[in-house]
């Protein structure tokens, strides 16, 4: 999952710099928001099922991206919560538990016959 949002946000902002429409060409300035999917999801202190719950995410909760990892054979995006009970507090989350912006943008690459009509 990291691996393709990295492809992803490279071949946006290469795509956009041709257009002339990017003005900062990292990955925060891609990010946008996301959305915890599970019913409920430990916000962690580390990416790491075993590091400290700092509070938890239910269903629906609103976040921002600021990062992400891979540990412990699960990738991780660290967020800062916008809504809910864990509203400011900032955390790590598996990535199987929350939607991202970056899951939204779909790019088509040489290798995917789907994409070619």
């Amino acid at each position: 999952m990291q691996v393709r949002r990295a492809v992803t946000v490279l071949t946006l902002t290469a795509a956009l710099a041709g257009s002339g429409l990017v003005a900062a060409g990292t990955a925060e300035a891609a990010a946008k928001g996301c959305y915890v999917t599970a019913s409920a999801a430990n916000l962690r202190s580390k990416p790491s099922t075993s590091s400290t719950a700092v509070g938890v995410a239910y269903k629906g909760n609103k976040c921002s991206e600021k990062d992400w990892d891979y540990k412990g054979g699960y990738s991780w995006t660290k967020v800062k919560m916008t809504t809910g009970n864990a509203k400011g507090k900032t955390g790590w989350l598996r990535d199987d538990l929350v939607h991202t912006a970056a899951e939204d943008v779909h790019t088509c690459i040489p290798e995917d016959t789907a994409c070619h009509g």
